[in-house]
Formats: structure tokens, C-alpha cells, sequence
């Protein structure tokens, strides 16, 4: 067996240090809310409430289906039994204890957890990954939404499609691997609590910021724009360069920022609504990528529900315009996405009354679903990648990037053979689950 006894939550932020220890270990598992309506997201807020005023923290996960009942589209049909025992949720994991974490204290923690049964069981290894869509069928989607453009029914399409396969090894090792070669400030590494048809681990690497809400200031940071990294130096910048300076993917990420603009203003209070920074190129492990930066202030009064309704799932992923584009997403992705282009972080309450709350979500992308362990040992893991696509995209380059981009799984354990972390069981006694 490689788990552990109860349900934790990591929330791992590359930045964290001594004096600022932003990562966020949660144990003591107490209970999950679940919403599976758009209708009950009140009362689950309610609950959640109540519960933080009890003395518990809040951590969330949101399915990017979950979002269809947000902009008054059908959910979408479920394809097989285990899909219709999984119906896309708003979760949200009450946990008694929140422990905020260094780095260096993450790395400890992580090379010992405690109540894991083999938690190093040797260096993980995956087999060959299957794509549920190969080049022949991504180039017939593209065409489909290229007709679609042409009609003026959308402006930019995030197709996506999943890549699967088998683990076999410890999860929390092969996330030790994952944030090694990728370290990001939005990182996430779950156990969750049994649920049918429902992963038994998250694994996240994602570097982009979905909405943050702190004392009344709203920032987002979409990221839209792709290019290679290489090993020459030279070469590497002049990626960068390229990327930062191409018209076609500054013209996605400004659409998406737009759209993103739009979702804000419907809270904000009139008139606050920025756009402080546009076609910020940083590496994210085997990629540069583009992202730009929106602010808002929140108008009084407002709840976190209020601010999903406005804006999830993330203009990002979906294209624009957004619901109709999700439509088409419905239409075009033959599996779900799942937790995959959701939602991953945290709601806290900063205060007595039901106005106090904070909150920092990610964009689930990066991020690798893990299975229970079979007899033998072996966890299915799915994962998920996709581009953007406009009129001038082209199949055979898109179908790459998102090669590309699964190099966050694949090269991983490809390019390090062997877990050489060393447990601290002294440090990782400190935080039981």
C-alpha cells in the first residue's frame, strides 16, 4: 500500500521560506461538502462557515464540469457507470489542523509523511501513456473549430484532451520528482477521502493563478501563450523573445484577458477593474509561458460563492466567448476534463462575521489524478492537456504543444531514474495526519 491513514492536503508554494512560510500542510480531516448544484452553493457556504468558526480550515476542489450548471449550460452525460458515481462536485475538505510551511520544512515533511506504510517504495515508475485522442481526430476537431470561428461563434477554443496510463510506486515520491524539475507557487499534492469513481490523489504543478481575494483586492493571472525552452542559453532567450513579441499569441492572451476583465467587473466595485501587467514571459519547467496580470476591488457585501458564479471555471481554459465556447467544448472533448482545468486551493475566514473571507485558487492545470492501488500495486493516473486554438492555429503544431506540455509528467521520471530524498522523521512527527 502506498497511502496514508487519513486524508491530508499539501498546498505547496515554491516561495515559501522561513520568514514568510506560505505553504499550507492541513491534517485532522473532519469532513467534506460536497456540491453537485448550482443551486445548493449557499448552503454549502453556510456549512463551510460554520464550520471555520468551529475552528476548521477549508481546502477546495472544483471540477471543471462542475462549472456547466455556473453559465446555464445541461451537465454533461455521463458515459459510463463510474462517470455517473462521479458526478462533477464542488469539494470542499474540512481538516482540524493547518500548519504553514518553509520550503525547506515541505521538503523535510515530504522525504517522511507520516502514516504511510511504504511511503518509499522506490522510484516511481510509469508506463507508456495513451492519448484519448491521436493526431488524425485532434486535426478533425481543429477543422470543427475553425468552421466555428468562421461563423462567428467563437473567437478561441481551449481543447483539450487526457493522456493515461499506470503508476507504479508511491504518489507522494513521484510528486517529490514532479516538484523538483517544476517548483510553482500553486502546487498541490491531496489525498483524498474515499469517494466511487473519484481519484484517491492529486497531483499538481500548476503555475497559474486562477483568482486570489485578499482584504477586498481581486488579482487573477491568466496564462495564454506557449513556446520551448532549450538547453542552449542562447537559444532559450530567444524563445522567450519570441514568445513575448509574437502578435498571435499576444492577440489569445489578450482576448483572454478581456474576458477575464468582464468576469472581475461583475463584482468589483465601478471603476477598479486594472490590468497592471500584459505579456509577462516566465519558464515554467520545459515551457516559457505568457501571463498577464487583472486587479479588482470587491464590492462589500460579496461572498465567495458570489465569486465564483462570476467567474469559474477560468477564461483560460475555456476561450471566448465563454459559454458558448464551453458548449462547444461539450461537443468536442469525447471525456471529461474532471478536476483537470478546475480549481485547486483555499478559503479562509479572516474574521467573526460571514463578509470576512479570504481566498487563493489555482487553475488545475499540470496535474495528475491518481487512482487507489490495485492488488499489484499499480494506480491508473490520468492527466490532462490542451492549447488554444484560433483561425490561424494548425493541428500538427498545437497536437506538439500539448506533447510539449505532457513533458511535465513523461520527462520526469524519463530524466530522474531515482528518488534520492532521505526521510527526516523527526521534522515530519511534527504535523500527524
Amino acid at each position: 500500500m502506498h497511502g496514508p491513514a487519513e486524508p491530508f492536503a499539501l498546498l505547496d508554494d515554491c516561495t515559501a521560506t522561513p520568514g514568510q512560510p506560505c505553504s499550507r500542510l492541513y491534517t485532522g480531516f473532519v469532513r467534506e461538502h460536497r456540491c453537485e448544484s448550482a443551486a445548493t452553493l449557499d448552503a454549502l457556504w453556510q456549512d463551510v462557515q460554520r464550520d471555520q468558526q468551529a475552528g476548521l480550515h477549508a481546502v477546495v476542489l472544483a471540477d471543471y464540469e462542475w462549472g456547466l450548471a455556473l453559465v446555464g449550460l445541461p451537465p454533461r452525460p455521463p458515459a459510463s457507470a463510474e462517470q455517473h458515481a462521479a458526478s462533477p462536485a464542488l469539494r470542499v475538505l474540512m481538516f482540524a489542523r493547518l500548519h504553514r510551511l518553509s520550503r525547506d520544512e515541505v521538503d523535510a515533511w515530504l522525504a517522511s509523511p507520516p502514516g504511510f506504510t511504504a511511503a518509499h517504495g522506490g522510484a516511481p515508475r510509469l508506463s507508456p501513456l495513451t492519448p484519448t485522442l491521436g493526431p488524425q481526430a485532434y486535426a478533425r476537431a481543429i477543422a470543427r473549430i475553425h468552421d466555428a470561428i468562421r461563423a462567428g461563434e467563437t473567437y478561441q477554443v481551449n481543447h483539450t484532451h487526457r493522456l493515461r496510463g499506470e503508476l507504479t510506486g508511491s504518489p507522494v515520491a513521484l510528486y517529490r520528482l514532479l516538484r523538483a524539475r517544476q517548483p510553482v507557487p500553486y502546487g498541490a499534492l491531496i489525498a483524498l477521502p474515499p469517494a466511487p469513481g473519484r481519484p484517491a490523489w492529486v497531483l499538481s504543478c500548476s503555475p497559474e493563478l486562477f483568482i486570489e481575494q485578499n482584504q477586498g483586492t481581486l488579482t487573477a493571472r491568466p496564462m495564454k501563450g506557449t513556446a520551448p525552452r532549450s538547453a542552449d542559453p542562447s537559444v532559450d532567450q530567444a524563445q522567450a523573445h519570441w514568445l513575448r513579441h509574437d502578435a498571435k499569441n499576444r492577440a489569445e492572451n489578450l482576448m483572454i484577458v478581456d474576458l477575464l476583465r468582464n468576469d472581475l467587473g461583475r463584482v468589483a466595485q465601478t471603476g477598479t477593474v486594472k490590468v497592471p501587467e500584459l505579456f509577462a514571459v516566465a519558464p515554467h519547467g520545459a515551457v516559457w509561458q505568457m501571463t498577464s496580470t487583472i486587479t479588482a476591488r470587491l464590492r462589500e457585501h460579496l461572498s465567495f460563492p458570489d465569486l465564483l458564479r462570476a467567474s469559474f471555471p477560468c477564461g483560460s481554459i475555456t476561450g471566448a466567448p465563454k459559454r458558448h465556447t464551453m458548449q462547444l467544448i461539450q461537443q468536442l472533448e469525447d471525456t471529461p476534463r474532471g478536476l483537470y482545468t478546475g480549481s485547486i486551493g483555499w478559503v479562509d475566514a479572516t474574521g467573526p462575521d460571514a463578509d470576512s473571507w479570504a481566498c487563493c485558487l489555482s487553475v488545475a492545470i499540470r496535474t495528475v489524478c491518481v487512482s487507489a492501488p490495485d492488488a499489484e500495486g499499480r494506480h491508473a493516473i490520468e492527466m490532462g492537456v490542451g492549447s488554444g486554438i484560433v483561425l490561424d492555429s494548425e493541428a500538427e503544431s498545437e497536437y506538439a504543444e500539448c506533447q510539449l506540455k505532457a513533458r511535465f509528467l513523461t520527462g520526469v521520471v524519463q530524466h530522474t531514474p531515482h528518488d534520492t530524498s532521505q526521510p527526516t522523521p523527526a521534522t515530519a512527527a511534527a504535523y500527524p495526519l
